[in-house]
């Protein structure tokens, strides 16, 4: 017997009473706080507002765009401007390319669920169709449910939509674009957005608090 048939022997030997792998992992663990969530989200360099009445959120979200946006374009993906109504913006046409997003100084977009240890939000392709204009602005503002939290990223996993993987894309989303590439400093909007705010909001009436941040 060879050196490397008597190694395999010995493994195959010790694997012998190896119990069945348990399949993948599908519990559910309870939404995290906010508070977690909107810690973890500084830490990365973002920022938490809320969570809002739903009938307030558009105000708050309105008021931050402008005041990022100033005179410059801002645009909301279509499901986002269907839970802010009308206001200030464009809404993104399903006809439009990557190019058509160079100038865009505030994009918003909702997301699906959010990551209290990362402070990090996936935005599902079917909210977000329009991949490129999250990268390309200047700031991003992302809506989200405070119900949608989940305490870490296996359980956002196992909460995103079921329908999700059918879609292009999922993109996580842990505050703005930044390396420390460079001379070892760390620079905001290098590659992408300088800044981003995530808002969320608390769908059922019993659930609502005062707004924070």
């Amino acid at each position: 017997m060879t050196d490397r048939e008597a190694i395999l022997a010995a493994v195959r030997g010790s694997a012998a009473g190896r119990a069945r792998h348990p399949g993948a992992y599908h519990g559910r663990q309870p939404a995290a706080p906010f508070e977690r969530f909107a810690a973890s989200l500084a830490e990365a360099g973002g920022e938490a507002h809320g969570p809002f009445a739903r009938e307030r959120l558009a105000g708050e979200v309105l008021e931050r765009a402008c005041s990022w946006g100033g005179s410059g374009r801002v645009v909301a993906e279509p499901d986002a401007a269907a839970l802010l109504g009308g206001g200030a913006y464009e809404v993104a046409g399903g006809a439009a390319r990557p190019q058509d997003f160079a100038d865009v100084a505030v994009a918003i977009a909702r997301g699906a669920v959010g990551v209290a240890e990362s402070g990090a939000v996936a935005v599902c392709d079917r909210e977000a169709p329009h991949r490129a204009l999250l990268f390309l602005a200047e700031r991003v503002i992302l809506l989200l449910d405070a119900g949608r939290i989940a305490p870490d990223l296996g359980s956002a996993f196992c909460a995103l939509p079921a329908d999700a993987p059918r879609f292009h894309h999922v993109t996580w989303i842990s505050g703005p674009s930044k390396t420390a590439d460079i001379e070892q400093t760390l620079v905001f909007g290098a590659h992408g957005p300088r800044a981003l705010a995530v808002f969320a909001w608390r769908e059922s009436v019993e659930d609502r608090e005062e707004p924070r941040g």
